[in-house]
C-alpha cells in the first residue's frame, strides 16, 4: 500500500451547478458553492420576484395606512384583484400592476426590488420600456423573435405584439422572456440605468 489512508481533500464531493429554479435570474448558482476552507456549503435559494412584489405592495400599503379597498380604488382596480393579489393568486398584467406602483408612489420595476424606489412625476410609459429594453437584450444576444419564442416557451407573435407595445403582457409572460434574456423581471421593467442594485429581502414597513 503506497498511502497509509486516503489524503484529506481527496475525490472531494462534486456540486451539481444544475437548479430547478426556472425564475428570471441572471444567473443560476449551484446548490452548493465551495469556500476558502475546502467544505461545500448550500448556497441561499432564490428569492421568487412575485413574493418580491407581494411583500412589497403589503409592506407599503400598510405603511401608507390604506386599506385595500382605499388602495384598490386608487389604483383603480377591482378590491378582489388586490386582495387576491396579497394572497399571491392574482394574474398579473404589466398595466395592472404599473397601476398598483403608480397608486403606491413607487417605480414598477422596483415592486420586484428589495427597497422599492419614489415614482417620479415624468414616469416612463411601462409598456414603452418594456418593449424597449425586450428589442435591445434580444439584439444583443443576437436572437431572432422565432429564437427567443423557442428558449421562452412563448410565441413569436406575443413577442412581436409586446415590442410593438401592442399587447399588455402578463408577468408571468415576462417573467418567462428574462430568463434566456439573462434579465431578472426588475430589470426588464426598469428604465436603462435605473435598476436596482440590491436583489436583497423586500422592504419591511416601517
Amino acid at each position: 500500500m503506497e498511502n497509509g489512508g486516503r489524503a484529506l481533500g481527496g475525490d472531494e464531493h462534486k456540486c451539481s451547478s444544475e437548479t430547478d429554479s426556472i425564475l428570471p435570474q441572471e444567473s443560476h448558482p449551484g446548490k452548493c458553492q465551495a469556500n476558502t476552507f475546502g467544505v461545500t456549503q448550500p448556497t441561499p435559494p432564490a428569492v421568487d420576484p412575485f413574493d418580491i412584489l407581494v411583500a412589497n405592495v403589503i409592506a407599503l400599503r400598510a405603511k401608507g395606512n390604506w386599506s385595500i379597498r382605499a388602495l384598490a380604488e386608487q389604483a383603480q382596480l377591482s378590491r378582489t384583484f388586490v386582495a387576491n393579489l396579497e394572497k399571491g393568486s392574482s394574474k398579473l398584467s404589466l398595466s395592472a400592476v404599473d397601476q398598483l406602483a403608480g397608486a403606491l408612489g413607487v417605480t414598477t420595476s422596483s415592486l420586484f426590488a428589495a427597497r422599492p424606489v419614489p415614482r417620479d412625476g415624468g414616469a416612463s410609459v411601462i409598456e414603452e420600456v418594456v418593449a424597449q429594453n425586450l428589442v435591445s437584450a434580444r439584439q444583443a444576444l443576437k436572437l431572432t423573435q422565432e429564437t427567443l419564442g423557442q428558449q421562452s416557451g412563448v410565441s413569436m407573435y406575443v413577442i412581436a405584439h409586446i415590442e410593438r407595445q401592442a399587447r399588455n403582457p402578463s408577468l408571468q409572460t415576462l417573467a418567462r422572456l428574462a430568463v434566456p434574456l439573462h434579465l431578472t423581471l426588475e430589470e426588464l421593467l426598469s428604465v436603462p440605468g435605473k435598476a436596482s442594485a440590491s436583489q436583497d429581502a423586500p422592504h419591511s414597513a416601517a
